[in-house]
């Protein structure tokens, strides 16, 4: 008994610790990220914004593609690493090669599909940036599948500041969207660099390609399902991107990236990242289905926590948070943003959900779920993006809230965790939120018109007021949770 709990508390300790470090990685790579697009928005057009979102569409198709869900699979697949990795090796390796070759050649007929025959070339750069990050893969991998997060700071960190770099310096020469491109692929040459030095430092094995059938046809039949997954989480991701070029053209693209980036940067990607610890200890749990459900439980509350006075927020400011961030060139964002805040938190509540299916190898009901959104996402964007960009956004809300009804339905009838507990677990950071974003904007409307930066300070420090006095009387347990959480942290510190 004593060593399953010593077991127990090993793993938990290894869970906080690993989202310790992934948000640190976040949070360095995301405030260098933020900085940068803060300064490339007064020095390139909107209209090359809208065309390197074009262009990263395609490339995420390839992207997607590239090891066919061998990195996954080798983070989850059982089985001694030594057995694993050359075969594993050969696999992303020559996959992201051969998917980024297929990019280059038919880049032009990939540019015409999408409407802009100017993407074209910069599609070709950015099938560079493909064939580098690709040979990042293995060493990812490997760092995931040992639950060495830290290790993955200082490469994420390296990229997003080479990819700053480059694209500023870039864009002051007067490159427009070429600093954008040439900048994506200089990131992704650091952050490569940076995953094989922290591989090699922690590995003594030596890397060659191999090649073992049996482990080659486990991995890519587990990675199989993921790339399709994955390949379908991404047309729906970005069909609204895609919808909006095809209508509304490049320049109103550019205002509607811009604006996404926001709640991209400071509510997705925080689920995103804390996704990639959850899988690894997901992974690791797959057979304990009790300690399981409450892993999801008590992450899906503390997430809650974080994201929905963020996405409430950015909402709520919008008029002062555009002027501040992107400046007055960008004023067409901000009833984008409006929506696209609230989208942001919808989207996380119930987003790492999906990590379960994956951990549990249910990675299929993921592909039908992908199906459905794409029937319903669609024709409703299709008809949203004939009218304006802020109808699009408003569209994306309210489809994300039935999504989330569709995924707490989903939870429920394979992982056994009822409606009525997944909704205890976040009910009282959106009320929490829903109070703070009604505080917020009514404040906003009877603030004189001061500089905005003077306003969003203000607002920023009414609606932190409004949301934790609203958490406390709501949920004291929520406050309790988030001490525990910081001290549990200090403690591993």
């Amino acid at each position: 008994m004593a060593t399953q709990q010593g077991s127990t508390q090993g793993r938990s300790n290894s869970l906080v610790t690993g989202v310790l470090w992934n948000l640190a990685q976040f949070g360095a790579g995301r405030f260098v990220t933020f900085v940068v697009t803060i300064v490339l928005a007064r020095l390139v057009e909107p209209s090359a914004f809208g065309l390197l979102a074009l262009g990263l569409v395609a490339l995420g198709v390839f992207d997607r593609l590239k090891d066919v869900g061998v990195g996954q699979g080798l983070v989850q697949r059982p089985g001694p690493w030594s057995r694993l990795a050359p075969t594993g090796f050969t696999l992303t390796v020559s996959g992201a090669i051969v998917l980024a070759g297929l990019c280059a050649v038919f880049a032009p007929q990939i540019a015409e599909l999408l409407g802009d025959r100017a993407l074209a070339p910069v599609l070709q750069v950015l099938a560079i940036s493909l064939a580098v990050s690709g040979l990042a893969v293995f060493p990812d991998a490997a760092l995931r599948r040992h639950m060495y997060f830290r290790q993955r700071t200082a490469p994420e960190l390296a990229g997003a500041v080479a990819k700053g770099v480059v694209s500023i310096a870039l864009a002051l020469a007067g490159w427009g969207v070429w600093s954008l491109a040439w900048g994506q692929v200089a990131g992704s040459a650091a952050t490569t660099i940076g995953y094989w030095i922290a591989y090699r430092r922690h590995s003594d094995e030596p890397i060659r390609p191999g090649w073992d059938r049996p482990v080659a046809k486990s991995l890519l039949t587990y990675g199989g399902q993921l790339a399709w997954v994955s390949l379908a989480a991404l047309l729906l991701d970005n069909l609204d991107y895609i919808l909006i070029g095809r209508r509304l053209g490049a320049e109103q693209l550019g205002y509607y990236t811009v604006a996404f980036r926001l709640p991209e940067l400071l509510v997705i990607s925080i689920c995103t990242v804390i996704g990639q610890v959850l899988f690894s200890s997901f992974s690791a749990r797959q057979d304990d289905g009790a300690g399981l459900r409450g892993q999801y439980l008590a992450a899906t509350s503390v997430v809650a926590m974080v994201i929905v006075p963020i996405g409430a927020g950015l909402s709520a400011t919008a008029p002062d948070v555009v002027p501040v961030v992107l400046g007055d060139a960008f004023s067409a964002s901000v009833p984008v943003l409006q929506f696209l805040g609230i989208y942001g938190l919808v989207y996380g509540l119930t987003f790492h959900a999906g990590e379960l299916y994956k951990a549990t190898g249910r990675a299929h009901i993921l592909l039908w779920l992908a199906v459905v959104k794409l029937v319903l996402m669609l024709p409703t964007l299709w008809i949203a993006a004939g009218h304006s960009i802020t109808a699009v956004a408003g569209a994306l809300v309210g489809l994300h809230v039935v999504f989330a009804v569709l995924r707490a339905g989903i939870v429920r009838r394979y992982v056994g965790i009822s409606v009525g507990a997944q909704v205890r677990a976040v009910i009282a950071p959106v009320v929490a939120g829903a109070a703070m974003w009604g505080a917020v904007a009514l404040v906003g409307a009877l603030l004189p018109e001061w500089p905005h930066l003077v306003r969003l300070v203000l607002l920023m420090v009414v609606g932190a007021v409004v949301y934790l006095g609203a958490l406390v009387v709501l949920d004291r347990s929520a406050i309790g949770q988030l001490r525990s959480l910081v001290g549990r942290v200090r403690g591993r510190a």
